[in-house]
């Protein structure tokens, strides 16, 4: 998600606009609507790509990759051919689908564990009390924190997510909070891995800083690093969907009703709430030598932004792109595409499976008060999503 920190305000777009925030795609739409094909050439030659195919097509060109594009934000993942290989090579094991779905029954449990110990007297927040400690647990946990240590992650780790997003960090007071919580992230991290390193356990860091096939050893550097993508990988993407998911649902409450009769539904409901209103909006490209983009030019250097949200709406790949129908055949980008698919897309839905269906076996309704979405661009989540559970657990 390595991303140019100006990129917002190089959109004719009012980004600060309190309606973006609301509902950012109306916005993309006109943007869409500025280009005589899916890219849109921005006046200092970035170019936007709005269109599904488009963006399916630069996912998949190796003319475009990192380069040296925002390199303080990038993670060691974000690196280009062969090199990504060998590294997600190194990291990739507790996300596939087989180690995933050995999970599925913890997750279930510990999902039931929070809602049966919230109080259903008063108002339930979706995202503090259901989403990020199911997060937080399943990603420890298959990361190996022990979990006397899992409390010191919580605050210094959404405020590293915050980090990711440079728009955010133009506030002084959160520029220097993120820089702080880095620092305890790191001290968390570095203490686990010279753990596992001195004593290994079987987990994730275990493994990590352990040789790898070919011999090779990770520096104690790479090994943070890999940690704190894999930790953010798999909690973020998460909880953002969740709670957008779950606020999609309450907004159409036929498809809420849809999910409650008829649960095993819900893998293709999670499909469906990742494309109407995805927890990543924006991923970025730099042309690593001359190329084209939907036929339009991109010498090398051209910074290539490819608007997610907005292709996940192109009435060109779907029929009536705002409708939601947890029944459409599955049709996104939200997850990325090709070498950088999202490495914790497996665990993100399983666990956005999970809880929203036991939202919605729980009767969940919305209380009334408005929702606030946090200030970041490239990833999109609600502060609070308060609900009322009406229904037994």
């Amino acid at each position: 998600m390595g991303v140019a920190h100006d990129f917002w305000d190089r959109l004719p777009l009012d980004v600060r606009d309190p309606a973006f925030h609301a509902d950012p795609y109306p916005f993309y739409e006109r943007l869409r609507a500025r280009g005589d094909g899916p890219v849109v050439r921005l006046p200092d030659g970035v170019l936007v790509v709005t269109g599904h195919q488009a963006c399916l097509d630069a996912l998949g060109d190796d003319h475009l990759g990192f380069g040296t594009l925002d390199t303080e934000t990038r993670s060691f993942l974000m690196v280009d051919p062969p090199e990504h290989r060998r590294l997600r090579t190194r990291v990739a094991g507790p996300f596939a689908a087989r180690a995933v779905e050995r999970l599925r029954p913890a997750i279930e449990h510990r999902a039931a564990e929070l809602l049966a110990g919230v109080d259903r007297a008063s108002d339930v927040d979706v995202i503090a009390d259901l989403a990020e400690p199911l997060a937080l647990d399943v990603i420890c946990a298959l990361v190996g924190v022990p979990p006397g240590e899992r409390e010191e992650w919580v605050d210094a780790l959404s405020w590293m997510v915050t980090g990711f997003d440079p728009q955010a960090l133009r506030d002084p007071g959160t520029d220097a909070k993120v820089t702080s919580s880095r620092l305890d992230f790191a001290r968390h991290l570095r203490s686990l891995a010279e753990r596992r390193r001195a004593a290994p356990a079987g987990d994730f860091v275990s493994a990590l800083v352990a040789p790898g096939p070919d011999g090779s050893v990770l520096t104690l550097e790479q090994v943070m690093t890999a940690v704190a993508q894999v930790v953010i990988a798999g909690f973020e993407p998460t909880v953002n969907l969740v709670g957008n998911g779950f606020h999609a649902l309450l907004n159409h409450p036929g498809q809420l009703d849809h999910l409650r009769r008829h649960p095993r539904d819900a893998p293709a409901a999670v499909e469906e709430l990742l494309r109407y209103d995805p927890p990543i909006q924006l991923l970025t490209r730099v042309a690593l030598r001359d190329t084209a983009v939907a036929g339009v030019p991109a010498p090398a250097g051209t910074v290539v932004g490819l608007l997610v949200g907005a292709a996940n709406r192109d009435p060109a790949a779907h029929d009536r792109p705002d409708r939601l129908d947890i029944t459409r055949p599955r049709r996104h980008l939200s997850l990325g595409w090709g070498e950088h698919f999202c490495l914790g897309a497996r665990l993100v839905r399983v666990q956005a499976e999970i809880m929203l269906t036991a939202l919605a076996h729980c009767g969940a309704v919305a209380t009334g008060e408005p929702v606030r979405h946090k200030p970041t661009m490239i990833s999109r989540g609600l502060e609070r999503l308060p609900v009322v559970l009406t229904a037994g657990s």
